[in-house]
C-alpha cells in the first residue's frame, strides 16, 4: 500500500495506515471541523474524512477558512468553473455541459449531509437569448430544475423574480431577451438537489444572440 500524506492540525505527516491505524480517528470530518480543532488552520488543501469511518478512503479539499467569519468552509471544484461562451444552440436544451466534480458524489454527499449551509453559485450573462422555457440545470438525481441562482425552489424564477425587479417585468432578467447585456445571478442553495451535474441553455442561434455561463464551486459549512 502506498504511504499516505494526511495534514493533520496544520503538521504534515507521512505515515502508513497499517503501522498507525488510529490515524483515521483523527483525520477531520470537514474544513469546518478542523477549524473548530485548531482556531489557527491557515486556509489551503487538507485530507479529510467526511464519512467518518476507518473503511473510506480520504479526500483532499480545499479550506477556505477566512471567508465566512468563525467558520471552516469545505470547497469542492469541477471541471467547468471559468466563464463559457454559449453561442449556435436555438433549441431548448440544445447546450448541454456535463459537470464533473474532483471528487466523487458519494464523497459529497457525505460532506453536505455533516454542513448546516451549502451553496453553489449560478450565473447566465444574456445578449438576446433567454434561459427560462428553454434553459435549465440538472440535479445530482438527474432532474430538470426550473429555477436559478437566489430563487425559491421550483418557483420558475431568478433572483430578481423573487423581488419583482426583472427587466421587462419577466421573472428573470434574461426573459427580457433583448439586444441588452443582462445578467441572472445567484446561489444555490438546497441541499437535497446540489450538486448542478449538468447545464443547459438556448436561444442562441442568431449570430447576434449569445450568452455566457459561470458555475462556481460548491462550498459547505457549519
Amino acid at each position: 500500500m502506498d504511504n499516505l500524506t494526511l495534514q493533520l492540525e496544520n503538521t504534515l505527516i507521512i505515515t502508513h495506515p497499517l503501522c498507525f491505524p488510529g490515524i483515521v480517528n483523527l483525520t477531520p470530518t470537514s474544513c469546518s471541523a478542523l477549524l473548530i480543532r485548531d482556531p489557527s488552520t491557515r486556509s489551503g488543501m487538507y485530507y479529510i474524512n467526511p464519512q467518518g469511518l476507518s473503511s473510506s478512503p480520504f479526500v483532499q479539499v480545499y479550506c477556505n477558512m477566512t471567508s465566512t467569519e468563525g467558520v471552516g468552509v469545505t470547497e469542492i471544484g469541477h471541471d467547468n468553473e471559468s466563464r463559457t461562451l454559449v453561442v449556435g444552440y436555438e433549441g431548448a436544451g440544445s447546450y448541454k455541459r456535463s459537470i464533473k466534480y474532483v471528487i466523487s458524489m458519494e464523497h459529497i454527499i457525505a460532506i453536505m449531509n455533516l454542513s448546516k449551509n451549502c451553496e453553489q453559485l449560478i450565473k447566465y450573462e444574456c445578449h438576446g437569448s433567454f434561459i427560462r422555457n428553454g434553459g435549465w440545470w440538472v440535479s445530482r438525481q438527474g432532474s430538470k430544475m426550473n429555477y436559478w441562482g437566489g430563487a425559491a425552489v421550483n418557483s420558475g424564477k431568478c433572483a430578481c423574480g423573487m423581488a419583482d425587479t426583472c427587466a421587462g417585468g419577466g421573472k428573470c432578467n434574461c426573459d427580457a431577451n433583448d439586444y441588452t447585456w443582462r445578467e441572472d445571478s445567484g446561489y444555490l442553495t438546497d441541499k437535497n438537489t446540489l450538486p448542478v451535474t449538468e447545464l443547459r441553455f438556448c436561444d442562441t442561434g442568431d449570430k447576434r444572440e449569445k450568452g455566457y455561463h459561470t458555475l462556481g464551486k460548491l462550498r459547505c459549512w457549519g
